[in-house]
């Protein structure tokens, strides 16, 4: 879960509340066995932790930009 905050973070998001993130477009909860993602009166959760569903989610609808920024391994 660490990794994917710290995607988050690399990608223009910041912390708001614990587990929650927010950029000007959307929010990302991070629950224990899923993601929420939050725009307007939109929601979409998901079934698991998979982070490519996450990304996925994000540059689809366009709340994060589609060259987003890898971790180094």
């Amino acid at each position: 879960m660490n990794a994917v905050k710290a995607f988050l973070r690399a990608n223009g998001f910041s912390r708001s509340k614990k587990n929650i993130y927010v950029n000007d477009k959307c929010s990302v909860m991070i629950n224990l066995g899923s993601y929420r993602v939050v725009a307007n009166k939109w929601s979409v959760f998901s079934n698991d932790l998979n982070i490519y569903w996450l990304i996925g989610v994000l540059t689809y609808y366009g709340y994060m930009d589609k060259n987003y920024k890898q971790l180094n391994k």
